[in-house]
């Protein structure tokens, strides 16, 4: 965490006092905020392109658990390509390519390809309702596999907030930085379960996520899960997800992030049940384009 001095450091630990938090996302946070702009200018239509380099900590393959399209985040570095558009308002819609500079080391669930859609406002008090599949898909199957199994993707109702200034004392070191956080109830309508090799339905969690950013684009942001049912969690299926880095929202800069989404435990479970770890993380350098 080089961000991490003093005040850094307590910027990211000060979220995980927060019981839960938000459904993770890829590299390409569609809901990070950013400084007020006119009216027209988030009304007009438009595209983004985004570049990226993702280099995993953990290059052992070894250690990769999952089963059908769902497992454990890839162990490959990857280049990724991701295009997004929003034909109107914050409705969107987004898909990304990885190209893995190791095949042999993609897994049956490492995708080709992760879509997402939906309406994501990133201003405060606003509802948001995503789609996103990051399961194994493929862009040219082989025996027994299919392009994409849209049920086996996530859908995330969830509602932004800012903290409250009551709160300002305790969680932020400075008034000049933000907090920002969202509240989501997370169903996937089909997922593999480990144990029995077989497909179950409807895995639920709610969450709640926070992120702490400086006014020169630092941050830090967690996301704590709690599953309806316990039974239904597996070992890629975390507790918690955390990132910290460098996040510019505007076209033609450079982003450069570390980002969590492990099977990660809380200190108090036992850690055997997960798959997590701070080199299960990955570092991620991209770059933009909009127009």
């Amino acid at each position: 965490m080089t961000m991490c001095n003093a005040r850094g450091l307590f910027a990211f630990i000060a979220p995980c006092m927060l019981p839960l938090t938000a459904f993770a996302q890829d590299w390409n946070d569609t809901s990070m905020p950013r400084p007020a702009t006119t009216t027209s200018e988030e009304a007009a239509p438009k595209a983004r392109l985004r570049l990226g380099f993702d280099y995993p900590l953990r290059t052992n393959a070894a250690g990769a658990v999952g089963a059908g399209t769902q497992g454990t985040p890839a162990v490959s570095p990857t280049l990724q390509a991701e295009l997004r558009i929003t034909p109107a308002s914050y409705w969107f819609a987004g898909i990304t390519f990885y190209r893995y500079l190791y095949s042999d080391r993609q897994q049956p669930w490492n995708p080709d390809f992760t879509y997402t859609f939906g309406y994501d406002d990133w201003h405060p008090n606003t509802f948001s309702l995503v789609y996103g599949n990051y399961s194994g898909n493929r862009l040219d199957p082989g025996a027994g596999e299919t392009h994409s199994r849209f049920r086996q993707g996530n859908w995330s109702l969830g509602y932004k907030f800012r903290m409250h200034e009551a709160l300002d004392p305790i969680f932020k070191i400075d008034e000049k930085d933000e907090v920002s956080c969202s509240v989501n109830a997370n169903v996937t309508p089909r997922y593999t379960d480990l144990r029995t090799l077989s497909i179950k339905k409807y895995k639920r969690s709610v969450s709640l996520g926070c992120r702490y950013m400086l006014p020169n684009n630092l941050y830090a942001n967690l996301t704590a899960f709690r599953y309806v049912d316990r039974s239904q969690q597996q070992p890629w299926d975390p507790d918690f997800t955390y990132g910290f880095g460098y996040f510019d929202w505007r076209p033609g800069t450079i982003t450069i992030q570390y980002n969590n989404y492990a099977g990660n435990r809380f200190p108090w479970r036992d850690r055997n049940s997960g798959q997590g770890g701070f080199r299960r993380g990955s570092v991620s350098i991209s770059w933009s384009k909009s127009w």
